[in-house]
């Protein structure tokens, strides 16, 4: 590829989030894909899930996301993603498809592994909400690692393939971002339903998440030459792996940046000057460490909640919503790129809705790609 990533998320597709499609839940108490999977049982949740599947994400999105200028697109997948596991649906055939349509329109993929068997975050996008076991079994980290090399084996020398994610947002408990990222803080916002199960949450170390990658790096790679990167998140701790980093050949960094995070516990006031402040020192910090690193921003959007967003005019909200784009953007120079969360999703009506939605932000000129809006 030449230039940099300008990249969207495709969320919701193969890894499904309620928030981003509340009526795909329709008839059920469940809150995430585990559960609404087991309320539906296995031939309902199979035919709601290619409905889904089908009409979400299609080849004509492929073609508006090239028509807008972006380059690349990052694909959230779970570790089902080969075969029917426990009550969830496979999938694999879709992610076929993405890698057909993105050589067919000039895309760029960014496979990224969304889940992984037990639970490896606690939150909803792990697929299951306040539990987190991954790591209590060596069989799931086994078979996490096995998902890896299958990925790599199947897609690796495809012409659009940019790299393999290896998992998303790992939360290490003995990292400084670990004091409040564990699964026993989080289990009181994700309300785990099998609270037996959740008797066995386990918390994972920085050195078992590295060790982690170090064998998904070698299954990798056995199917994938360093001219494809292989991705490791940051784990909401970006200053940590200099070194660590300098064991491997194409090894990328992924770091994630919300203002949403900050809204609920470092401001006093939300307001465009208080979030320009704060974006400008995140910009900091991010660029000089993509200076020595090579560094990615998976995942970015310009949602807030600054005081009196409802009743902004139109305009005002307008201004806020580029202010913030820009500034995010200009935060994000020094690395190799960015991907959007995410491409479209299907809310409530919200307010907030159009600055999830990528395609909609560039349509209303929040968000210009490549300096450019259409």
């Amino acid at each position: 590829m030449n230039g940099k990533i300008r990249g969207v998320n495709l969320g919701n597709w193969l890894v499904i989030e309620k928030w981003m499609s509340e009526a795909l839940f329709s008839g059920t108490d469940a809150m995430d894909e585990t559960w609404l999977c087991t309320r539906l049982g296995p031939e309902k949740a199979r035919e709601r899930l290619k409905v889904h599947r089908d009409e979400f994400i299609t080849e004509r999105d492929f073609e508006e996301i090239a028509a807008m200028r972006f380059n690349a697109v990052r694909i959230p997948v779970p570790y089902f993603l080969f075969e029917d596991i426990g009550p969830f649906i496979h999938c694999y055939e879709y992610l076929d498809k993405a890698f057909d349509w993105a050589e067919k329109y000039g895309l760029k993929i960014l496979v990224d592994l969304h889940t992984a068997p037990g639970g490896h975050n606690g939150t909803d996008n792990s697929g299951v909400c306040g539990i987190c076991t991954w790591s209590a079994k060596q069989e799931n980290v086994d078979d996490t690692v096995s998902v890896l090399e299958k990925i790599a084996e199947r897609y690796g020398r495809r012409e659009a393939m940019w790299g393999i994610e290896v998992l998303n947002e790992p939360m290490c408990s003995d990292t400084e971002a670990g004091k409040l990222l564990n699964i026993q803080n989080l289990v009181e916002f994700y309300i785990p339903v099998d609270k037996e199960l959740a008797k066995q949450n386990t918390n994972y170390s920085l050195a078992f998440l590295r060790q982690f990658y170090r064998d998904a790096y070698t299954a990798i790679r056995r199917h994938m030459e360093p001219d494809r990167y292989v991705v490791f998140s940051d784990a909401f701790e970006r200053e940590i792996w200099d070194d660590f980093l300098k064991e491997f050949e194409g090894v990328v960094l992924d770091t994630h940046n919300y203002l949403m995070t900050a809204d609920m516990g470092v401001f006093r006031e939300k307001n465009i000057q208080v979030y320009t402040d704060y974006l400008r020192e995140l910009g900091k910090n991010v660029n000089s460490t993509a200076r020595r690193i090579p560094l990615i921003v998976g995942e970015w959007n310009a949602q807030n909640q600054a005081d009196g967003l409802a009743e902004m005019t139109n305009a005002e909200r307008d201004s806020l919503y580029c202010k913030i784009s820009e500034e995010f953007q200009k935060g994000m120079e020094d690395t190799m790129g960015w991907f959007y969360w995410s491409w479209k999703i299907h809310g409530t009506g919200g307010i907030d809705d159009v600055v999830d939605d990528a395609c909609r932000c560039v349509q209303h000129g929040y968000l210009r790609v490549n300096g450019r809006s259409i």
